[in-house]
Order: structure tokens, then sequence, then C-alpha cells
């Protein structure tokens, strides 16, 4: 099935400043490169999410995006191509990190697939989304099997075990390894990024700290 050219277009944006953001030896550039041939190789299921929905943290997004806008120019291009796509999102709380949930947290983020298993292309073979966390909110610390890279749209600060605290600033990237504990926090600006994960890597690839 053909792709919403809404969709095609945000995987190219995505894709082109992810590509203009690294170095031609960065490890993680392969993994970009991966993520290109399988979505040309193939599409999932594609069409609109019968379940969208927005969350009381989604009323930071558009003060995120206008931020974004300010941005770099392949940022604001990025923020332009993901806006195009709200209307169909389906935004949903965190699932799996092990502080518990409290009313407030809750109420101060949402995460939202845009390809996945639960996302407006389904696929299993990898997962891109979006984060979203209210003015002065922690996302607290969490991990998981598959690699992970994060497009930073607004300031906040990111941390990743062995590494600390630090702020990558709008455009900035952000990867993980497969495991490793990492958290995340806004300041008096709502935090937004784009992230996506590799499953089928989880166990097979290895990049270095600090990339």
């Amino acid at each position: 099935m053909q792709r919403p050219r809404p969709l095609s277009r945000f995987i190219d944006v995505l894709h082109t400043s992810l590509l203009g953001r690294m170095r031609a030896e960065d490890p993680a550039r392969q993994w970009v490169l991966r993520m290109d041939r399988m979505l040309s190789e193939s599409s999932g299921d594609v069409g609109g999410n019968e379940s969208s929905q927005a969350l009381p943290a989604c009323r930071h997004l558009d003060t995120a995006l206008a931020n974004a806008a300010m941005g770099p120019p392949d940022i604001a291009v990025l923020a332009g191509a993901f806006r195009a796509l709200v209307p169909e999102l389906n935004w949903r709380h965190r699932t799996a990190l092990e502080q518990p949930d409290s009313p407030s947290f809750r109420d101060s983020h949402a995460n939202t697939q845009v390809i996945g298993p639960s996302g407006l292309e389904r696929r299993s073979d990898m997962v891109m989304g979006a984060s979203l966390l209210a003015p002065h909110t922690v996302y607290p610390d969490h991990h998981h099997p598959p690699p992970e890279i994060y497009v930073v749209l607004s300031e906040g600060n990111w941390f990743q075990q062995g590494l600390g605290w630090h702020t990558p600033g709008t455009g900035g990237l952000v990867v993980h390894q497969p495991g490793v504990t990492h958290a995340m926090r806004s300041g008096v600006a709502p935090l937004l990024a784009i992230w996506c994960l590799w499953p089928e890597l989880s166990s097979s690839i290895q990049y270095s700290r600090g990339q």
C-alpha cells in the first residue's frame, strides 16, 4: 500500500536531518541508512489511525512546534512535517518504566508512534515516534533492548548512564546503547523529540558512548 504523502514527507525529512547531523564515521549512521532501506523496500499496513487521540500534555504541542520552527532550518522543516501528521496521531502514556505513575506525571507527558505496532504505518521491525513533556517535567530513568536515536526539537536536559546529564540543544542528537539507562527533563519550555528504535538490532548492534 502506498504511503500517504504527509507520512512519506516526514520520513524523508527525518532521514535527511539525521544524516545531515552525523559524521561519516558515526556508527549510528549505518542504522539510519538501514532504516532508509527497510522503509524503501516495503511498507507496513498504512492508513489513518482510527483511535487517534490527544492527552492533557498535548496542550503544549503547539508551543513546542512553534519553538522548533525557530530552530535550525532542517529542524524547522522537520517540525512542519511532523505537524502535518498530528491530526492522525494516537498519543499514549509511557509504559514499562521503573517508577510508578503519579497523576501529575500522567498529565505532563505523552508519547506517540508514527511507525510501529500502533503507528500510522504498522510494522514490527522498527519504531518511529515522538515524546512530549510539559514544562518542568522529568521523564524518569528507563531502558529497553533496542538501540535508539532522538532528534531533539527543543531545549531540555538528557541523562545517560555513565555520562550524566547534558543539554544537546535544539537540533541535537541523542543516541542510546541497547539497555542503557536514560532519562530526560524539560525546563521552562515543553520538550519535544522525535525518536527511532530498531527492535531487530536489540542484540546484534553496539555503538560507542557519547555519539
